[in-house]
């Protein structure tokens, strides 16, 4: 299924994702949260949602309080805030079970964005050690204890060698958290 929304239009997810808890399809909720941004988009527009029912709540119940007007006519606006609260209430909690069946997978990708941000700041680093190596041994200047340290260090890093890191290649991952040879 086909959204009739952009990614990027939040208002519209958010409405799109309170038509889908008020009447939920399958193929519908499938679509939104099929891909990671679709996901992204609807766990934020969940909790935009959730925000809104709880602003209503505080202004309703506000509003019921300030009530003036007969007591006839307040019982009457409190037996419609009890109706209206009531659906809400509903709605909210739906609103939260489907905010919690996504966490997990919301998370997942959270943790792969964070883990690829690492991993793309070891990689540059370990480019400038090799570059740095291979300058100082093209050049005249010999090699420090301090260089070999360096270089040594990097080769040792957990999951692959200074060359894994620097050519960006998948590597290989042990139980133990130690290099394969």
């Amino acid at each position: 299924m086909r959204l009739p929304y952009a990614v990027d239009d939040a208002r519209a997810a958010v409405e799109a994702v309170g038509q889908d808890i008020n009447r939920p399809d399958t193929a519908r909720w499938r679509a939104m949260t099929a891909d990671d941004e679709r996901l992204r988009q609807t766990y934020r527009a969940l909790g935009m949602l959730i925000k809104q029912v709880e602003v209503s709540f505080l202004k309703r119940k506000a509003d019921l309080r300030a009530f003036e007007g007969s007591r006839k006519d307040y019982r009457q606006a409190a037996a419609e805030y009890e109706d209206w609260k009531s659906r809400t209430v509903h709605f909210a909690s739906r609103a939260r079970e489907r905010r919690v069946e996504l966490e997990h997978r919301v998370r997942l990708l959270t943790q792969n964005h964070a883990i690829n941000e690492i991993r793309t700041a070891l990689q540059t680093l370990a480019r400038a050690v090799a570059d740095h190596r291979n300058t100082i041994r093209s050049g005249s200047r010999e090699e420090t204890t301090a260089d070999r340290m360096l270089w040594v260090r990097l080769d040792l890093l957990p999951h692959g060698t200074l060359a894994d890191h620097v050519s960006g290649r998948p590597v290989p991952s042990t139980s133990s958290g130690n290099r394969t040879t």
